[in-house]
């Protein structure tokens, strides 16, 4: 099966809403959104076309379980018949979550599995409309929330949690700062590679992943320096497009690394996951050459040998991260050494147990991961 969400695209697509039918729509956004207007812009079109709306405006970064809760409530008091993610991955995930503990109470978030059939939409619909371009919660089956006793952060996922529609309006992308694009972009390329390295690519998850790599790579850099609009838009739907790819394959080790990374040290999650990618590319080098090889071609480098295929690829990953101005060091992430290495044992029982180390094409005991964070300390390729 490949999911997808119907898609609206393009420029002042964001007027879509107003023909979505719906009586109550639930808008899940965060407080910034609410202040620059933006979100006001979205209840406007809906009720243009005679919804009733509540917002919802608590979402914060990393959200907790139990900002899960407190949504939940007011969705059950509403009663929705329309969900509506507003804003980055954050609020999308929170619309997510909610979405399900509103259809099926009797489950807990925990639980919930992509091998199960829950039975969704008996009340409601779900709706996605990111304004930043990264994530790909837009188009993915799944949401990572914070756990709010242990710090971990949680990576759930079911087919039925992929949104119905997601609207896809670069001009609500515009906003973002430089520094948003960066981390949003790098986070892109994550997605779009370990989708196509991981264990379970396939045909039809390919396709999006090497269209996601390819946009990357000629549009992120402009993208930060010169916000020039075409690189913009294109980020915008590369976003998507890696995000369809993760869905119907699934991630690996950088995404493991870069949520423990971000739920130990609260390090903005493309920063974290940028930084972990050039190390999985290298850690994964013998079960992945000949994919990087491809990837390469993909983007114009010729004839590189499959042997040296995960140096090139993890060096012109670092160079684009220079480029954007992210870190390549942990000194870098604004994390002392010191407390890095101090908590090392965490940060990798927290990747070995994340969802996402499970499809990487190379499986990672919790010793190669502590060897690993310790390459990551030394500032080491990886050559084990």
């Amino acid at each position: 099966m490949f999911k997808c969400p119907s898609i609206y695209y393009g420029r002042g697509s964001l007027d879509r809403l107003t023909t979505i039918k719906a009586e109550r729509a639930l808008i899940v956004t965060d407080k910034q959104l609410v202040q620059i207007g933006l979100a006001g812009e979205a209840e406007k079109r809906l009720k243009e076309s005679g919804k009733e709306t509540k917002v919802f405006d608590d979402v914060e970064p990393d959200p907790k379980d139990t900002t899960i809760d407190r949504c939940a409530q007011v969705a059950e008091e509403f009663k929705p018949d329309l969900i509506v993610g507003f804003g980055g991955g954050s609020s999308i995930d929170v619309a997510k979550a909610t979405f399900f503990r509103y259809e099926r109470p009797d489950v807990p978030l925990c639980d919930m599995s992509p091998m199960e059939t829950y039975g969704l939409r008996s009340k409601s619909r779900l709706v996605a409309i990111p304004t930043t371009s990264g994530t790909g919660s837009e188009a993915s089956l799944g949401c990572v929330i914070t756990d709010s006793e242990s710090g971990r952060k949680l990576s759930l996922a079911c087919f039925e949690l992929s949104p119905d529609i997601a609207i896809l309006d670069p001009d609500m992308a515009s906003k973002m700062p430089p520094r948003l694009r960066a981390n949003t972009g790098i986070d892109v390329l994550a997605h779009a590679v370990e989708s196509y390295i991981c264990s379970m690519h396939n045909f039809f998850s390919d396709a999006p992943a090497v269209k996601s790599i390819q946009t990357v790579f000629k549009y992120l850099e402009s993208s930060f320096k010169t916000a020039d609009e075409e690189a913009i838009e294109k980020m915008h739907y590369a976003a998507t497009y890696a995000g369809i790819a993760m869905t119907n394959s699934g991630l690996g080790l950088a995404h493991g690394i870069g949520h423990s990374i971000g739920a130990v040290f609260h390090t903005p999650h493309g920063a974290a996951v940028g930084f972990a990618l050039p190390y999985a590319v290298e850690y994964c080098a013998e079960t992945s050459k000949d994919r990087y090889v491809e990837i390469l071609k993909m983007i114009g480098v010729e004839e590189t040998k499959p042997e040296n295929s995960a140096q090139k690829l993890s060096t012109m990953i670092t160079e684009l991260m220079t480029k954007i101005q992210l870190p390549t060091t942990i000194k870098g992430l604004g994390i002392k050494e010191d407390n890095f290495k101090k908590m090392i044992p965490k940060v990798a029982e927290f990747s070995e147990s994340d969802v996402t180390a499970y499809t990487s094409p190379r499986n990672a005991t919790l010793e190669d991961i502590t060897k690993i964070l310790e390459y990551m300390l030394k500032d080491k390729p990886i050559d084990f």
